[in-house]
């Protein structure tokens, strides 16, 4: 043999050798590649799987909580539409009738007489509903059964004086406002 055959047999058998070698390491390159794709997919599923199901429970609980949130918002609006409509039974009541013959200033006479009816009326009101009130309307209320009380004592055996005719119409007026106030408000409140 010569140099250049055992050169080429030389290389010849170790490219042969590196062939099966090489041909052997992508198999199991392959393999492995295989085995941790496998493995890579399994565990991005978990991971997955568990994300979904930890958004689950979350949009869930969201939902509970939001019904919970409109249970007690449609509590209040009712216990707000009740306070609006009693309010307005309640100005009804004090408003003295109409009558062709009577102007505003008799009206104001009528109403400075029952002031100590419209005192009791007016705190009865503010203990039922005085939770559904904003702090304005309770403000103006608490002013009110303040007014007719003191001015409860301004009509004398039945005589009402001008500051007592004044003051009853102011009383009248400021309810009115209040009742026009809560109705609105419920009303906003159902066209949402």
């Amino acid at each position: 043999m010569n140099i250049w055959q055992t050169i080429l047999l030389a290389f010849g058998g170790n490219a042969a050798l590196l062939a099966v070698l090489g041909y052997i390491g992508k198999s199991l390159l392959e393999k492995l590649i295989v085995r941790d794709t496998k493995l890579f997919e399994s565990d991005l599923k978990a991971k997955t799987d568990a994300e979904i199901e930890r958004l689950k429970n979350e949009l869930m609980h969201r939902v509970e909580s939001y019904k919970v949130q409109l249970k007690k918002s449609e509590f209040l609006f009712q216990k707000e539409f009740e306070a609006a409509s009693a309010f307005a039974a309640l100005l009804q009541s004090i408003h003295p009738g109409f009558n062709p013959m009577m102007d505003w200033y008799e009206a104001c006479d009528v109403i400075a007489q029952d002031l100590e009816k419209i005192e009791t009326r007016l705190s009865d009101f503010l203990a039922k509903y005085g939770a559904v009130l904003t702090d304005y309307e309770k403000n103006i209320l608490t002013s009110a059964i303040s007014d007719a009380g003191y001015g409860k004592f301004d009509v004398i055996d039945g005589e009402v004086d001008s500051d007592a005719n004044q003051k009853a119409g102011e009383l009248y007026n400021s309810l009115y406002e209040l009742e026009k106030q809560l109705i609105v408000r419920v009303r906003d409140q159902s066209s949402l």
